[in-house]
């Protein structure tokens, strides 16, 4: 696998979703694109019943970290798939005939 998440997701989330977000201790974020994973921090600053490692961690990000890390995590998820089912493409002089 040559995609990897960046240095501010390993620093945050790491621990508990894996260098990889295939999830150790939280849940795998892999096929999560960036309005379902901004949906799920969201939850953890409303919800009072929610995980409260997670909920400590949110109330410590700015809205930029976390808009970042759901970018991110878009990104990597997207690569990934994109390595698994590589599009075949025609060099450009095989495409007009």
């Amino acid at each position: 696998m040559q995609q990897r998440l960046s240095k501010e997701f390993i620093v945050l989330c790491s621990a508990c979703h894996d260098d990889y977000a295939n999830g150790v201790i939280g849940p795998s974020l892999i096929g999560k694109n960036e309005k379902e994973v901004r949906e799920m921090i969201d939850k953890y600053s409303k919800d009072p019943n929610a995980n409260v490692l997670m909920t400590s961690l949110v109330e410590r990000m700015t809205p930029e970290e976390i808009d970042f890390i759901a970018a991110d995590l878009a990104r990597f998820t997207k690569a990934i798939q994109e390595e698994k089912n590589p599009t075949v493409s025609l060099p450009k002089s095989e495409e007009k005939k």
